[in-house]
């Protein structure tokens, strides 16, 4: 019997072999910006350069990290739709430091077809990567209040049955690079650590 997955959201993973030459030209500046002002956000609690990034001292230079990114996305495309693509980078990419007690409320990204996240200062010991939430909430609702027994049995498989979870957070490692659907809800959960979680994320269009 073979199993195929229909309707499917999806994320895809690879590891930015360029990591420690992109941190070299961006932490620095990035942390020194933190510290002037670590709430820097229209709405969230953490500091991005997201929407109003010329407020902030340390201006960046995308064109460093994008020549190595557009590799990784060309790559993603070419196995995910099997052939060569146009694309485009909507606007520029961004930055979020975040700091102790600081998080990413639930959000989605619409207006594009993929967005890509870059760990580009992780510590899985005490950070998480990104939380995806289940498109098919009223499905998972359904089952976690009154199928529990379903989802016992399917947790004691210790097979992750992301279909009936309500949300999925994969395990990733500095440096690593996640490409997914922009309309696929998402959230970064609060850490308490002193060490700083940073990402690199950008939109893109095909």
């Amino acid at each position: 019997m073979e199993k195929s997955s229909i309707f499917s959201p999806f994320y895809y993973k690879g590891y930015v072999e360029e990591t420690p030459i992109i941190q070299q030209a961006y932490v620095d500046k990035m942390l020194a910006n933190y510290r002037v002002n670590p709430n820097h956000s229209n709405d969230w609690h953490v500091h991005s350069s997201y929407s109003g990034f010329g407020n902030l001292p340390h201006q960046l230079d995308w064109r460093e990290c994008i020549k190595y990114y557009k590799y990784y996305v060309n790559q993603f495309i070419q196995d995910y739709f099997g052939k060569p693509l146009e694309w485009e980078i909507n606007d520029t990419p961004w930055y979020n430091v975040y700091g102790a007690n600081q998080n990413g409320p639930q959000h989605e990204h619409i207006d594009s077809d993929f967005s890509a996240v870059h760990y580009l200062k992780f510590n899985p010991e005490v950070h998480s990567g990104t939380t995806f939430i289940n498109p098919n909430f009223i499905t998972t609702k359904y089952l976690r209040d009154y199928k529990k027994d379903f989802i016992k049995n399917l947790t004691k498989s210790n097979i992750n049955h992301s279909l009936y979870a309500t949300e999925f957070t994969p395990v990733v490692r500095e440096g690593d690079l996640i490409i997914f659907p922009s309309q696929l809800e998402h959230k970064v959960i609060q850490s308490f650590s002193d060490d700083y979680r940073i990402i690199i994320a950008f939109n893109f269009t095909i």
